[in-house]
């Protein structure tokens, strides 16, 4: 298997966790993203390399953003994920000088474990 394989079955696998994490199924997920159900299911083997475009309408539809994808990695622990990722749902809602505030206070509260 070449790197490019790898990346593209990993990215699969990766959006594969964050549809399941959801609660959706592909066929949902491809209504969201106005994609071919057969398409979400090939991207998430690892059987078709999407383009950036495509990973994004995914993305869109995960409620997720793509650096969210990128920077993912597998966890043990998805209770942290699913906390994670509600997290980031509600600060998206919130003007970005909330994000800020809350952005500090996580910084705060994160220096009291160390």
């Amino acid at each position: 298997m070449d790197k490019e394989d790898s990346v593209v079955r990993r990215t699969g696998a990766k959006l594969r966790h964050f549809r399941v994490l959801k609660g959706i199924s592909q066929e949902q997920l491809a209504l969201d993203c106005d994609l071919n159900v057969n398409t979400i299911g090939m991207i998430e083997r690892g059987q078709k390399n999407p383009t950036i475009y495509t990973l994004q309408r995914i993305c869109d539809g995960l409620g997720i953003t793509l650096a969210t994808l990128f920077l993912y990695e597998d966890r043990t622990d998805t209770a942290t994920e699913e906390s994670i990722l509600r997290i980031e749902t509600v600060l998206r809602q919130l003007p970005q000088r909330d994000v800020e505030r809350v952005a500090r206070i996580v910084e705060e509260l994160a220096s009291f474990g160390q």
